[in-house]
């Protein structure tokens, strides 16, 4: 008997037009980006079909070679988020200053989705990719760039392939904050996060934390002072809250670093609800990574008086866009990796000294 994967033959041209019920000049049309000579059902199903025979991206970045299209997939993980709309902002702002056209989607943290969103825009034959990726292990997305297509990666890693590379800092600002926070005179500090293992910007930021406490509070355990939080359940944050409270001696205050600016404002609605205050009952701080200080002049963070360490995420967006028009344009063009410093601003919430001194 055959082995099954040895007998599989490569999707053609040929296929393609048999399965879409046209010919292969049409197909061939298609994919040189002729889509005037056809009608929008044929498209339409032509697309279809090379989705769905699994006629990869690859194959039709080949096929594509030496045309440009002036066009740019952007792949955000979730376009709801102020950061990646932030970001999304100054990527089309750039991309459209350079005469490229942007063409987002939003992957909504969803890897297939992600994985098909992609195919989809290799056959709207865009030059080049930027990617914020829904998950930190993704094969499909290396596949992409090992035939060729410019990709870059913003905010979020890839695991196992050296892709252009634009994010913040974790690591230079994690210790100044740590440092802060044990000078404050915090007892310890717990790390509040969404589910890290997928995500890199998460998972490294943790990481982060991890490093931070072994030097800054050596008695303490990183590991079980990390809680996984699921931000609709505003009653589990309750609990973990009071887990960290209830772990302090009788005078001691613990600090909490959320793992984003969702997550802080979640954290600090609960803190309401359980009529506890910063910095008195507990410390909170974490990243301000919405962007709209240059937007607006004021960020949550900000109007929360939250002790906060400024993401830029239009910065992000828009040094992104410019590496990968570079990319395109010289594709021997070295990968690098551009972190952005992060600049901590101490705000009320994790002020515990001038707290203390003003309630004796």
């Amino acid at each position: 008997m055959k082995n099954a994967d040895n007998s599989r033959k490569n999707v053609t041209i040929g296929d393609i037009a048999k399965a879409a019920g046209v010919s292969r000049t049409t197909v061939s049309r298609f994919l040189n980006g002729k889509f005037s000579m056809m009608s929008e059902d044929t498209r339409s199903r032509i697309e279809t079909v090379i989705r769905m025979s699994n006629y990869h991206p690859n194959s039709l970045a080949q096929s594509l070679r030496g045309r440009n299209s002036m066009q740019i997939g952007v792949v955000i993980s979730d376009i709801s988020s102020p950061f990646c709309a932030s970001m999304v902002r100054s990527i089309g702002h750039t991309l459209l200053e350079e005469n490229y056209v942007p063409l987002i989607v939003d992957s909504k943290d969803d890897p297939e989705l992600e994985e098909h969103l992609i195919q989809t825009l290799l056959c709207r034959r865009v030059d080049g990719l930027i990617v914020n990726s829904a998950s930190f292990v993704n094969p499909s997305l290396i596949r992409v760039a090992c035939e060729g297509v410019p990709v870059v990666l913003c905010d979020r890693y890839v695991k196992d392939f050296r892709f252009p590379f634009v994010g913040g800092q974790d690591s230079s600002v994690m210790p100044q904050l740590l440092a802060h926070l044990k000078a404050e005179g915090f007892c310890k500090v717990a790390f509040f996060t969404q589910d890290y293992k997928t995500n890199s910007a998460r998972l490294f930021r943790r990481n982060a934390y991890l490093e931070s406490v072994r030097e800054y509070f050596p008695g303490e355990d990183g590991e079980s002072l990390t809680y996984v939080l699921e931000l609709s359940d505003n009653k589990n944050t309750a609990r973990c809250i009071r887990n960290l409270l209830d772990s302090c001696a009788p005078g001691e205050v613990p600090a909490i670093i959320a793992v984003n600016s969702v997550t802080s404002t979640h954290i600090s609605g609960v803190l309401e609800s359980m009529n506890l205050e910063p910095p008195g009952d507990l410390g909170l701080c974490g990243p301000d990574d919405w962007g709209w200080d240059s937007q607006f002049s004021i960020s949550p963070m900000q109007s929360a008086k939250l002790t906060a360490f400024n993401i830029r995420p239009g910065e992000i967006g828009s040094i992104a866009a410019r590496t990968l028009i570079q990319l395109i344009r010289e594709p021997e063009t070295e990968k690098k990796e551009i972190l952005l410093p992060m600049d901590l601003v101490i705000r009320k919430s994790t002020q515990l000294r001038q707290w203390r001194e003003a309630h004796k």
